[in-house]
């Protein structure tokens, strides 16, 4: 008896540590009716950008932090609520970066990115991703596309008829790509690149990882 009621008492006690975690969601937007290229400055992440309303630009996301005992948990809710993502207009280019409080501060702010994190643009627009480190997913129309990660990696799919050109490239690792007429792949140390040329296209794609895998779809 005495063994039954300490494994229970165990298990209700497991819930406890295997949620001690604080989060803090973030949704914001701006108006994109002036807007022709966004710049995603966000180091690091999983990233999803697709096409969503046609007159603004539309970011979510989530932070988490674990913390230890109650005390610790406050402090960690105050930091990672203090850390979000905003959007800056500047003429016809807008910005996405991380924004910190003042509850934000030192290694353990910085290092607290923003996860999951879904963008939504116009069908069109010139996408530029400084990320350098996670997982990219692209999926729609877009204007030229620029994404250059040191680790991770990156898929993308847009309409066949709309790419003038691509690159598609990494320095170890896969680079899969779907034409829509043939598939070509390459692994390995100095796998090299692949191309493909449209005249009738509008929109320049590269994309390049340093140690992981492209994969791109061209679709009918």
């Amino acid at each position: 008896m005495r063994a039954l009621v300490a494994a229970a008492a165990l298990l209700a006690t497991v819930p406890a540590f295997a949620d001690r975690e604080v989060t803090h969601r973030i949704n914001t937007a701006a108006s994109s009716r002036a807007v022709r290229r966004v710049v995603i400055d966000i180091p690091a992440g999983e990233i999803v950008v697709r096409n969503g309303s046609r007159d603004r630009i539309a970011v979510s996301g989530v932070v988490r932090r674990d913390y230890d005992g109650r005390d610790e948990r406050e402090e960690m809710q105050r930091l990672v609520d203090d850390i979000n993502l905003a959007i800056e207009v500047r003429g016809d280019e807008a910005t996405i970066y991380r924004t910190f409080g003042p509850n934000a501060h030192g290694w353990r702010a910085r290092h607290s990115t923003p996860e999951d994190i879904t963008i939504e643009v116009p069908e069109g627009i010139d996408v530029d991703l400084a990320t350098r480190f996670g997982e990219v997913r692209m999926d729609g129309s877009f204007g030229d596309v620029d994404i250059n990660l040191r680790a991770g990696e990156i898929a993308l799919r847009m309409p066949r008829a709309e790419v003038r050109s691509l690159h598609a490239s990494c320095t170890v690792g896969e680079v899969h790509t779907n034409l829509g007429d043939r598939v070509i792949s390459r692994e390995g140390l100095f796998p090299g690149s692949t191309h493909f040329e449209n005249t009738s296209g509008r929109s320049v794609v590269n994309v390049h990882v340093t140690a992981g895998e492209v994969h791109v779809t061209l679709s009918r």
